[in-house]
C-alpha cells in the first residue's frame, strides 16, 4: 500500500476503516460522532475574526461583531472550495502577504476548510495531494500502515508528505506505544529517537 493511497480509497474502504476501529474497541460510535459533530462547529471563525483589531478598525465601536455576524450567517456554511462542512476557517480570498493590512476586510474573506485552506499557503506545498489534513493523516499512517519502529513512523509520515516539525511525529506515535501496552499495537521498540 502506497502511502498517499488515501486519496483513491473508496467510501466502502472508509467505511470498513471506521467499523475496523469501533471493532478494535479504539473508538465508540458515540465517540465518532461526538468527534464529528464537533468538527461541523466552526469554532471561533467569527470571533477571531470580529476581535482582531485590523477589522475592529474598521467598525464603529463595539459593531465589529454585528457586521462579522452578518457576514459569517450569510456564508452557505460549506467550504468554498470543496464543500465540506467540516473544520471551516475564516480565509483571506487574497493574502495580507499581497495587501498587507488592508486584506482585512469582510469582502475579501472566506469560509475554507482546514485542508483547502492549507493548499493556499506556500509553507504546506505537499497540502492537496492527499485527502486527509495532517492531523489526520498522522493516525491514518499509524492505524492502516501500521509502522512497527518510530524511525519507519517518521519516514512514512514524511513520504506523505507531511513537512510539520518531528516532535508532532513523536507525540502521534504514543498512541502506537499506548496501544502496543494493552496488546492492541505490534512494535518493535518503543523508544523514539531524539
Amino acid at each position: 500500500m502506497s502511502v498517499s493511497d488515501d486519496r483513491s480509497w473508496s467510501e466502502d474502504q472508509w467505511l470498513d476503516l471506521v467499523q475496523d476501529l469501533v471493532d478494535r474497541r479504539l473508538v465508540t460510535w458515540q465517540e465518532i460522532a461526538a468527534a464529528v459533530l464537533g468538527e461541523l462547529n466552526p469554532p471561533q471563525v467569527g470571533t477571531a475574526v470580529a476581535s482582531k483589531s485590523t477589522f475592529k478598525a474598521r467598525f464603529p465601536p463595539r459593531k465589529a461583531w454585528q457586521a462579522v455576524k452578518e457576514w459569517f450567517y450569510s456564508q452557505s456554511g460549506q467550504c468554498e472550495d470543496c464543500g465540506t462542512r467540516l473544520h471551516l476557517e475564516a480565509e483571506h480570498i487574497r493574502s495580507r502577504e499581497e495587501l498587507g493590512e488592508d486584506a482585512d476586510t469582510l469582502e475579501n474573506l472566506q469560509l475554507l476548510c482546514k485542508r483547502c485552506n492549507a493548499v493556499k499557503r506556500p509553507s504546506h506545498k505537499h497540502a492537496g495531494e492527499t485527502f486527509l489534513t495532517a492531523q489526520a493523516a498522522l493516525m491514518w499512517i499509524l492505524l492502516v500502515l501500521r509502522p512497527r519502529t518510530y524511525p519507519q513512523y517518521r519516514d512514512l509520515c514524511r513520504e506523505y508528505g507531511l513537512t510539520m516539525a518531528d516532535i508532532r511525529f513523536q507525540e502521534a506515535w504514543a498512541q502506537a506505544v499506548w496501544l502496543a501496552r494493552h496488546g492492541e499495537y505490534v512494535i518493535d521498540d518503543e523508544s523514539v529517537a531524539t
